[in-house]
């Protein structure tokens, strides 16, 4: 998966995106552009339900306005998709920058156990 940008040095990897709620891609936005882009859901409709993340590896985190969260490998036949709803806005967060950070299997653990 995994996308490419160009730099002055060369060719970069970008380790992850985040999708807002329109569509439009933002390469590895930090903390502050993360709940930028979850404070857009107040906006969400049937057309435009939620916000990504999506990692290098495959793995997204797809978020909606009643703060469920989608984890799925988009690589994977079926996606392999769970759904949790984690307790709080930060909580969303903290779940966004693990995957931002690649720690698949952490996601995965808070998925499985949710607060």
């Amino acid at each position: 998966m995994g996308r490419v940008r160009a730099s002055a040095e060369g060719d970069d990897l970008v380790s992850y995106f985040m999708r807002d709620l329109i569509g439009t891609s933002t390469d590895e936005a930090g903390e502050a552009r993360i709940r930028e882009f979850l404070r857009q859901l107040g906006n969400a409709d049937d057309e435009h339900p939620d916000v990504a993340l999506e990692h290098e590896s495959a793995w997204s985190l797809s978020v909606f306005a009643d703060r469920s969260v989608l984890w799925e490998n988009l690589d994977a036949p079926g996606g392999n998709e769970q759904r949790v709803t984690p307790a709080s806005w930060d909580d969303v967060v903290q779940l966004l920058l693990t995957l931002s950070r690649g720690e698949i299997e952490n996601v995965q653990r808070s998925v499985d156990a949710p607060a």
